[in-house]
């Protein structure tokens, strides 16, 4: 389906962050509530979970994800909607409107760098000494290992000579291929191509869908250089487009509600390690803008945690720059006297981490107080200078109170005695002095032809099947409806459920084929995960409006687990439920065929039937 890219991101930011553009949301519990916009609603009855990506009205019924809530509440279809998102998001709709699964070197460049991962890790199980001595010294688990996927690189064409090895009418596609993205390179003196990583431990760097489009390799050799040797830009991997960690992060900065940024790949590896999954790395010392507002987007609970030598600090003050012109202020999570997070984590541990996230100050707040010395200098000129070098830190902010007020603040403990409406005015002039930054206008998403008759052709193909599913199902019995909710709102259920027994038992074949799903795909993915994709497969899987709606009920309440005493308890009740609710529709079909005016042999066939299915029912009912 076209558009994955997009939705991916969608999901990536808070559901408030769209609701919001079109009601008015206030906090309540885990929960943001306000007045349903989809019937006549006279107190806030529209409950939205940004951990959840989702919006229930438990008074309607109304619910769904992000874009079932601007389809609804513009009356738009499946592309206005993703259109509408995306300029909310500010994302940029030309690149993820692209589907490159559809693009063939897009397509292949993935495959290489598949296989790629996979060599290293090979030649990584062998134990070679380099990499066996580096595992050691920072003290990976292999846990971590297999999460990041890291390998080692040989000294050798390893990966060149895999080229070789691909069938003929693909070979000198991949081997150009290769080239472009330049895991390999080409000597012209010797006319001959080689690995362009040699005797490197790998680690590979996913996309935020969590393909591989590169890698960050780190040496391992004595007089080895460079230390760390990385991904180019190429089609495949685009350096701004990509935080490092952040595919197997993202669940947790949603869950968190905070996200920690740091410096380099093996202190996110690390962070990880130690359990502070919420952590993401930027590829080198910058973040991209792109990369500031996917962050923001998802939570305003920003960490700065870079190295502490002079290059971490100049690169933490202009990320936590970025983040202030969104409205966001960044907390200082220093390591010292730990140089990163790595050293810190194996000298002091994962609780004296937590403490200092606990006690984090605002970044900006550190900054301010070490512009203003200890000893205040005594002429005006000097206090106004560091006055207006404090104006510099704050302007991000512009003219919001919280750099107000910091401002006013700074201006008394530098001894200034003009009130503060003239601090103020003079600030404003500060601001105004400095070179206005041209904004980026962010157009309506253009939707090129080809795809646009893609896009319309499946929403027509899913309206129309949605249409034949209510023409042709019959409604779900209350039992059916009790059990399914139940199933998609404890999930745990599945692993004590003989689904055999309980599908020989279930009529309605829309949730046959949900639970024959769920029982094949519940094992294999992390629970952080469960929501998004059983809501994916709710919205796209072809079910009724009905069957999407129990949905949609059940996995907003989704979170409290039972245990095993109760779960098995309950599937004897539901059992029970649904073998009565089979026995009562045979019934009901039997008295249907009787009132066709069969002849006297077939009446009394069918008044044995139903006596038989009277009498099981009876003993159900009996059971204790």
């Amino acid at each position: 389906m076209a558009y994955e890219g997009l939705k991916e991101r969608i999901k990536d930011s808070p559901i408030s962050m769209v609701v919001g553009q079109y009601m008015s949301l206030n906090k309540k519990g885990a929960n943001l509530e306000g007045i349903c916009p989809f019937h006549a609603d006279t107190k806030p009855s529209l409950k939205v979970n940004d951990g959840k990506g989702m919006y229930k009205c438990f008074v309607c019924g109304a619910g769904g994800d992000a874009i079932t809530f601007v389809k609804e509440f513009k009356r738009i279809e499946y592309v206005e909607a993703l259109k509408e998102i995306a300029g909310i998001l500010g994302l940029q709709f030309e690149e993820v409107q692209k589907e490159k699964k559809k693009n063939p070197k897009v397509e292949m460049a993935f495959r290489v760098l598949n296989a790629s991962v996979k060599l290293y890790q090979k030649v990584a199980a062998k134990d070679p000494l380099p990499y066996t001595e580096f595992v050691e010294k920072r003290k990976l688990t292999a846990e971590s290992i297999e999460r990041f996927q890291i390998g080692y690189a040989p000294g050798n064409n390893s990966l060149v000579n895999y080229l070789q090895t691909i069938p003929n009418q693909e070979r000198e596609f991949a081997q150009d291929v290769a080239l472009e993205i330049g895991i390999v390179r080409y000597n012209e003196a010797r006319q001959s191509a080689y690995d362009f990583y040699r005797d490197r431990v790998m680690f590979p760097i996913h996309d935020h869908s969590g393909q591989i489009c590169g890698y960050s390799s780190r040496a391992v050799l004595p007089d080895q250089n460079p230390k760390y040797l990385n991904s180019g830009e190429s089609f495949a991997f685009n350096k701004k487009a990509i935080l490092f960690g952040f595919f197997f992060g993202k669940n947790a900065i949603r869950q968190n509600d905070q996200a920690i940024i740091v410096e380099g790949n093996m202190d996110v590896i690390m962070m990880h390690q130690f359990g502070f999954t919420q952590t993401v790395g930027t590829m080198g010392t910058a973040l991209s803008e792109h990369s500031t507002k996917l962050i923001s987007n998802m939570t305003k609970n920003i960490f700065l945690g870079m190295d502490s030598d002079a290059a971490g600090k100049k690169a933490m003050q202009r990320i936590n720059a970025d983040f202030m012109n969104l409205g966001v202020l960044p907390r200082l999570l220093s390591f010292e006297p730990a140089k990163d997070p790595d050293e810190f984590l194996l000298t002091e541990g994962r609780l004296a981490l937590m403490e200092r996230i606990e006690k984090a100050p605002i970044l900006i707040d550190v900054l301010i107080s070490e512009l203003i010395p200890e000893k205040i200098p005594e002429t005006i000129d000097l206090k106004l200078g560091t006055l207006h070098q404090i104006f510099d830190l704050v302007s991000p902010l512009k003219q919001h109170l919280s750099a107000s007020e910091r401002i006013v603040s700074a201006a008394k403990r530098l001894g200034l005695n003009s009130d503060s409406q003239t601090i103020l005015e003079d600030y404003k002039t500060h601001l105004s002095r400095q070179k206005e930054k041209t904004p980026v206008l962010i157009e309506r998403p253009k939707i090129l032809e080809s795809e646009e008759i893609i896009i319309e052709n499946e929403v027509q193909a899913r309206n129309l099947h949605e249409q034949k599913i209510a023409e042709v199902m019959l409604p779900l019995s209350k039992s059916e409806k009790l059990f399914i909710r139940e199933i998609l709102c404890h999930p745990e259920f599945l692993t004590h459920l003989n689904h055999h027994e309980f599908l020989a038992y279930i009529g309605h074949d829309e949730v046959k084929k949900l639970v024959q799903w769920l029982v094949k795909i519940y094992l294999e993915i992390d629970d952080a995960e469960y929501v998004s994709i059983v809501q994916d497969e709710l919205q796209n899987g072809g079910y009724s409006k009905e069957l999407k709606d129990i949905g949609t009920d059940a996995l907003f309440n989704y979170g409290n687990r039972y245990n095993e005493k109760v779960i098995g308890r309950m599937l004897k009740d539901y059992s029970l439920m649904l073998k009565m609710d089979q026995l009562k529709t045979k019934r009901k079909g039997l008295v249907e065929k009787q009132k066709s005016e069969p002849s006297q042999s077939e009446v009394d066939l069918i008044l044995s039937e139903i006596s038989k299915l009277d009498k099981e029912i009876l003993s159900l009912k009996n059971l204790p």
